[in-house]
């Protein structure tokens, strides 16, 4: 996932792995259903971008929730493409049982 957030010259990693990380732990577990954020602390986590503050207060902050906010929405779509692709591939691959209700089998 962290690939497909970088920049093509891959010196901006260092920089975006906590809103990676962030994003990934927001996301739903398939297995579970919960989140880990919502497992660790029982919620989930604020929006970072308010509403009532005006444009020009605080700029550096609100540049900074922008640019998380970006990075969390680009590293999300990435989640769900990758989860799209790896299902695909699963699939592909998965055979129908060579046995029916009712057969004896060892388990």
């Amino acid at each position: 996932m962290l690939r497909q957030c970088i920049s093509p010259n891959q010196r901006d990693w260092v920089s975006k792995l906590p809103a990676i990380e962030f994003a990934i732990n927001m996301a739903r577990s398939d297995t579970t259903g919960y989140s880990p954020f919502f497992l660790n602390n029982g919620r989930m986590p604020r929006v970072m971008i308010w509403n009532d503050a005006r444009k020009d207060e605080y700029p550096g902050v609100r540049a900074y929730a922008q640019r998380v906010k970006q990075a969390i929405m680009s590293a999300h779509d990435s989640i769900l493409a990758a989860r799209v692709k790896q299902t695909r591939d699963a699939n592909r691959k998965r055979r129908p049982a060579p046995f029916v209700t009712g057969d004896l089998v060892y388990i």
